[in-house]
């Protein structure tokens, strides 16, 4: 029996232990007055962490203790011998957070020493807990870290609300109850200090210590009902109000800052009022400056808008005789001689027509309105207009301009040519500024993808080249070429080209060395129209594609002040076999309406004397049963002209000179059917 007995208390001890095993407490009894350990926990080590420590050398483990040995030097702690000396032996014992660190292992755990007394018969027991406390000493040591950071905040928040604003209004949107606290002597601007309900002190501070005008707007924003609801749709970000306060001898501005909080469960409101009185007199002042720059610069925006008009006009109009007039030359029998230098003619006027285009594209860069123009276009007739313009820009210079077309190109792709021009020619214009001798080589080919077809133009100069730290912000609008550095590069050109890039949503590179020379790449996506092959290009001229069609039987009014003007109308007018009526005012044209005469269509002048195309157009419009299409025909090409235009009235808009292909898009849209 007693065996068997035996038996069951190892089995016992046994299931005990192991259950403990990764208890985070040793458990020991001991009796009181033999201070002799009756039974002890074989966990001491797991409690201590001392199992996780990377220390199992050989001579480490030779040195480790049993569990009885560290709890002995637990309670040789100096802080624990000092609180035990006050415990009274019969009560429950509960050390504070002790910290034991093993001479073997060097490692602290922060403990708790338990111990309940325990009376049988005569016999004393006592009880003994050790637990492992680190992580219950690292959450608190947090906290008091927290608590002291946020009373360190609160005191110089405190000390900042004090220095910042004049009075403090806490108000409680649960009971509705205002604690108004006054931070300086000398700003009472609502009266005492006072606990009072908030409605009631707000509706008086209204309406007896706010300048009338402002009193709705702070009733709206600062009302208890505004706030709650706030707090209802979790709005929680500050809010302010601005106004002025109901004094005779001064205007007095203050600014309330209302900020939302929690305090025990009941949220709360802290509005921060200060005097803005000085700021809001230099805003006031700020902005008055300000309105005068902003009118200063509109006047000198429309004056140079006028400017480039009058520029536009007369450059466009004396151009669009000698453009015009050398198109229509080209289209006729003439010598090979002959047509060469009408092409040449054709060809500067051209390059002349770019550069008001150069002004105006800067105006449009400006004015943030730029719009591509996408139609199907000659491949070959654009690569080699290049070539010729290379070739005029060079000048005088030892300089061999090589055109290199990769045959495979389609003839035609449908995109913006117009734009596509622009860019390479203000690279060419650049090439042909800083390159003294040697070449510049075009180079074009493409790389095609089902209908579309990436085409890439590189032009390639033997110049001066461009240093590095220039490159970097070459086409970098924030950074300015300095005077110095645009001897490697030239004026707003290549800014242009950067910008139409973007409008093309294409890509520019470059590369460069100084004194070697520079290439820059331009890289555009375009739809297919032809996939025929360009070949050879040398085999391809440049003289323009007759667009007209008959259009025999149909009738066309022009009305244009320059007898020049009225010419060359008439003789672009001819291949479509129009009839054509010239006359050179708008008095005339309105009385030939008003005599009966119907057209088909009418090219009307916008810049004339005595009467303008827009005086014409809207007393054309005021004759009864008048239905006749008319198209503006105007050299005043800036900005926004053709929407404005449009707007007034006119069916369609022509700028001067006249470009063929778009003469051609309205003929047929108003007289093809």
């Amino acid at each position: 029996m007693d065996l068997f007995n035996t038996k069951e208390i190892r089995s016992r001890e046994k299931l005990f232990n192991s259950l403990v095993k990764n208890s985070d407490t040793t458990y020991i009894m001991c009796d009181k007055k033999k201070r002799s350990v009756l039974y002890m926990t074989k966990n001491v080590y797991e409690v201590m962490k001392m199992e996780d420590l990377e220390t199992t050398s050989s001579n480490i483990l030779q040195e480790k203790k049993d569990d009885l040995q560290i709890v002995e030097e637990i309670f040789e702690l100096p802080i624990l011998k000092e609180q035990l000396r006050s415990w009274d032996g019969e009560s429950d014992f509960v050390s504070n957070m002790i910290a034991y660190r093993s001479s073997s292992y060097k490692h602290t755990r922060w403990l708790k020493i338990k111990i309940y007394p325990i009376y049988e018969k005569k016999k004393e027991y006592m009880i003994i807990l050790i637990s492992d406390a680190t992580k219950e000493h690292e959450q608190q040591h947090l906290l008091v870290s927290q608590a002291s950071d946020i009373k360190a905040r609160e005191k110089q928040l405190n000390q900042i609300t004090a220095t910042s604003y004049d009075v403090e209004m806490d108000v409680n949107l649960v009971t509705g109850e205002l604690r108004l606290h006054n931070l300086k002597e000398d700003s009472p601007y609502f009266g005492a200090n006072k606990i009072s309900n908030y409605e009631d002190t707000l509706k008086e501070i209204i309406d007896t210590r706010i300048l009338e005008t402002d009193r709705e707007e702070v009733k709206n924003i600062l009302s208890l009902d505004h706030l709650k609801t706030l707090v209802e749709e979790k709005k929680l970000e500050p809010i302010g109000v601005r106004y002025h306060l109901n004094l005779k001898e001064s205007n007095m501005c203050l600014e309330s800052t209302a900020f939302f909080t929690e305090n025990r469960g009941e949220t709360h409101v802290i509005i921060l009022t200060k005097d803005v009185t000085e700021n809001a007199e230099y805003v006031r002042r700020q902005n008055a400056i300000l309105q005068n720059a902003l009118n200063e610069a509109r006047q000198a925006s429309e004056a140079k808008t006028a400017f480039l008009s009058i520029i536009s006009h007369e450059i466009r109009t004396p151009l669009n005789a000698i453009i015009g007039l050398s198109e229509s030359i080209l289209d006729e029998n003439i010598a090979r001689n002959v047509k060469e230098d009408v092409e040449s003619i054709q060809s500067a006027s051209n390059s002349l027509l770019g550069i008001i285009d150069r002004l105006l594209d800067i105006s449009k860069i400006e004015s943030g309105v730029m719009d591509l123009e996408e139609k199907e276009y000659n491949v070959p007739k654009l690569l080699k207009s290049f070539e010729n313009i290379a070739k005029e820009r060079i000048e005088d210079k030892d300089i061999d301009v090589i055109l290199n077309v990769s045959k495979d190109i389609p003839t035609k792709l449908y995109g913006d040519s117009g734009r596509i021009s622009q860019v390479i020619l203000n690279i060419i214009d650049n090439a042909a500024k800083f390159t003294k001798s040697g070449s510049i080589t075009i180079d074009a080919k493409c790389e095609k993808k089902q209908n579309n077809a990436r085409l890439i133009i590189s032009v390639t100069d033997t110049g001066i080249g461009i240093r590095k730290n220039i490159l970097e912000k070459l086409f970098d609008s924030s950074k300015k070429i300095t005077t110095n550095e645009k001897e490697y590069v030239s004026g707003m050109g290549l800014s242009i080209a950067s910008k139409l890039i973007d409008l093309l949503k294409g890509e520019i590179e470059v590369e460069s060395k100084e004194g070697e020379g520079s290439t820059f790449t331009v890289s555009i996506n375009q739809k297919i129209m032809d996939e025929t092959a360009i070949g050879d290009i040398n085999g391809h001229t440049v003289t323009k594609k007759n667009s007209a069609f008959n259009a025999k039987g149909k009738s066309i009014l022009v009305v244009d002040d320059n007898k020049l003007n009225l010419k060359v109308a008439v003789r672009l007018l001819k291949p479509y076999e129009v009839e054509v009526e010239a006359l050179s005012g708008g008095a005339e044209c309105i009385s030939m309406i008003e005599s009966g005469r119907t057209f088909d269509l009418i090219l009307l002048d916008q810049m004339m004397p005595e009467i303008s195309g827009v005086e014409t157009l809207h007393k054309l419009k005021e004759i009864e049963g008048f239905n006749i299409p008319v198209v503006v025909l105007t050299a005043d090409a800036i900005v926004g002209k053709k929407e404005e235009y449009l707007s007034l009235g006119f069916d369609d808009y022509l700028s001067k000179p006249i470009d063929t292909e778009e003469l051609s898009r309205i003929l047929k849209k108003y007289l093809k059917n």
